[in-house]
């Protein structure tokens, strides 16, 4: 137990507190002391969570789930108040440490121990079953070893074993690392995700580690999804009902009062069959379609096929000498608020897919009356236009390996940046080639056309404005260098760049910007008229691969180098709000034409959509099979467009309504 800390509440309801005993993503347990001395454990839902009706009616289900159980299987709930201005519910105090606490500090159990343990969170779980309920997060935290004992504690995610699968905000909500496979893919829970949850449970409580333990989230997804639990850690007979336990099929797992016979009796004898149920909801057998909100961070291989290599890894040739200058303004990174995400509404699979590409989607675009759709590949020499409507390609343009692609506004023209150093005007109606921006010896990695569409802004590694009708360009200064391992001077990358709404400013998006050390990501603000740098944000990571204006130009969105997205106040220059939601790296974000709706992809091959004003998720676009490196969004944002992988070569387009 840990003293109260500052801020802390002396007292809740009638009860005194005394000190705290832990915290979760709801709230804080304190121990209380009621009127008449008696020792009881309270728990109060967090001050940012109460205004919220979903969590609200979160710990309604909650204590209402602890008072249908009781008895010796978790702590009875003795008074509660869901409609205080600070939820909290006050239950029988059980001393004892979790069962997590007990492995870390004394290590794993002895088998005969393992055995009684599964025997006693068997009988708990027969009795929450029996009172029409499922857990849904039993885990080593939710187990108190109380002297007489164990206890099953936290029904913040029970539910009625009949209800629908997601709950009210459309989250999938547990801990993956002892998450059962159906309740990985947001299909119905039934009992038998508890006992799916039983068998990791014994195997951590017999080596220390779970079943399905990894590095990344991901690798615990796929491994709960797709691999064999190693279980050589366990003696044979409790081996066997740990897998049987851990059956990917929720058919084939045993009944709970089943599991209590066969762990108490002596010897062991053969498990009996599982109940017969009916056929599982058919379901889709990889992860992109999960729903995070962890309450518990994973130990999870890497579901995506390989990681693109960071693309200022690319930049070859000798560095050209660039000057730092401006006054601009540097902006250090700061989290903001966190968004736990997605709290998506809808999820679906391509509407088409589009295929022909020679290598790795890098590039596509809309036309502004989304129409036509542009696509590109680094692979080979074939950028395409396709009929949206239809899903057949129009014309293949004779270009050369494509990194980025733009409209213009009235979308007579495209643009293509290519590996080799130039980017290219074309004529949307004929295909043919227009004009050839040539710059010195980098890639050009993105384009941009201009709200007024007379200048077109290309980078790498500097910004340059260049003036359509005439091919000139004027160069926007970038800053400094980067340095290599061996300390010598190396261009940053400008992998995106893009107008505000209003033509006045430019932004870019850099990777590991600056020399001095830090190394993280940046982007650059600049006032189009006088070339003046206006800011600096420098990112919170080393990489910062993609950015897009909302609101109207008063938010910028930046992704890269980590699984979440930050969303930087232009005006108070600072992180405002990081979603999260996302299961590995986002590879780039884009946004609708009124600013209201966000994109996001990356290496978890999901799309995700965003509403900028709530700034929580409204859909999960499923179906790629290979990571996500670029994505446009069509005017309305209805309709995504998303590529990347080197072996799926291939443009999904998805229809939101």
């Amino acid at each position: 137990m840990e003293a109260l800390r500052r801020g802390d509440p002396a007292r809740v309801g009638p009860y005194r507190l005394e000190g705290r005993l832990g915290e979760g993503g709801m709230g804080q347990v304190f121990l209380g002391i009621s009127p008449g001395g008696r020792q009881v454990a309270v728990k109060l839902i967090r001050g940012e969570h109460a205004a919220d009706p979903h969590f609200r009616a979160r710990f309604a289900r909650e204590v209402d789930a602890a008072r249908r159980v009781g008895g010796f299987h978790t702590a009875q709930v003795v008074d509660a108040d869901a409609e205080a201005e600070a939820p909290w519910m006050a239950t029988a105090f059980v001393p004892g440490p979790s069962l997590r606490d007990r492995i870390a500090g004394d290590g794993p159990l002895d088998p005969g121990a393992v055995r009684r343990l599964g025997a006693a969170l068997a009988e708990g779980l027969a009795a929450i079953h029996a009172c029409g309920l499922v857990h849904r997060d039993l885990k080593p935290g939710n187990v108190i070893m109380s002297p007489d004992g164990p206890r099953i504690i936290d029904f913040g995610i029970a539910r009625a074993a009949d209800a629908d699968p997601l709950t009210v905000d459309g989250a999938v909500i547990g801990t993956y690392t002892f998450m059962a496979p159906e309740q990985v893919r947001g299909e119905r829970t039934g009992p038998p995700a508890d006992v799916f949850a039983l068998g990791c449970v014994l195997v951590y409580a017999a080596t220390g580690q779970g079943p399905f333990d990894a590095s990344t989230v991901p690798a615990v997804v796929h491994r709960v999804l797709h691999e064999d639990p190693p279980l050589n850690g366990l003696p044979v007979s409790l081996a066997r009902a740990v897998a049987a336990c851990l059956s990917k099929d929720p058919r084939a797992r045993p009944a709970v009062p089943a599991l209590v016979g066969h762990l108490t009796s002596s010897p062991p004898g053969p498990l009996p069959d599982p109940p017969v149920r009916p056929p599982a909801a058919s379901a889709p057998t990889a992860p992109p379609g999960t729903l995070v909100a962890t309450t518990e961070a994973g130990n999870a291989p890497d579901v995506t096929s390989k990681r693109r290599v960071a693309r200022r890894a690319v930049l070859l040739g000798a560095v050209a000498a660039t000057t730092a200058g401006g006054a601009g303004a540097l902006i250090a990174a700061r989290r903001g608020e966190r968004t736990r995400g997605p709290a998506a509404t809808v999820q679906l699979g391509p509407a088409a897919t589009l295929t022909g590409h020679g290598g790795a989607v890098e590039a596509v675009a809309f036309s502004p009356d989304g129409r036509l759709l542009a696509s590109g590949s680094s692979g080979d020499d074939a950028p395409r236009i396709w009929d949206v409507s239809t899903a057949r390609p129009l014309r293949t343009l004779d270009g050369a390996r494509v990194r980025g692609a733009a409209f213009s506004p009235d979308g007579r023209l495209l643009a293509t940046a290519h590996v080799d150093p130039y980017a290219v005007l074309w004529d949307v109606a004929s295909g043919r080639k227009i004009r050839t921006f040539r710059t010195e010896r980098y890639s050009v990695f993105t384009v941009a056309f201009s709200p007024d569409g007379r200048t077109l802004a290309t980078g790498n590694p500097d910004v340059r404005l260049w003036d359509i009708q005439t091919g000139r360009a004027t160069v926007y200064d970038t800053g400094p260098l980067t340095r290599n391992p061996q300390g010598d001077p190396a261009p940053h990358t400008v992998v995106k760049a893009e107008f505000s709404p209003d033509g006045k400013t430019l932004a870019a998006a850099l990777t590991g910007y600056g020399d001095d050390g830090d190394g993280r990501g940046a982007v650059l603000i600049w006032d189009v008229a006088t070339r003046r740098r206006l800011a600096l944000f420098r990112g919170p990571t080393e990489e910062t691969l993609s950015l897009a204006f909302g609101r109207g130009g008063a938010l910028i969105a930046t992704c890269g180098g980590s699984d979440e997205i930050s969303l930087w106040d232009v005006a108070a220059r600072r992180i405002t709000a990081t979603l999260t939601g996302h299961l590995d790296e986002v590879r780039a974000v884009a946004c609708s034409k009124d600013g209201t709706t966000l994109a996001s992809c990356g290496l978890d091959r999901t799309v995700r959509l965003w509403d900028v004003a709530t700034r929580r998720a409204t859909a999960v676009l499923t179906g790629h099979t290979e990571l996500l490196d670029t994505l446009a969004l069509g005017p309305d944002g209805t309709t995504v467009a998303a590529g990347g992988g080197e072996d799926d070569k291939s443009v999904r387009i998805w229809k939101v309504r």
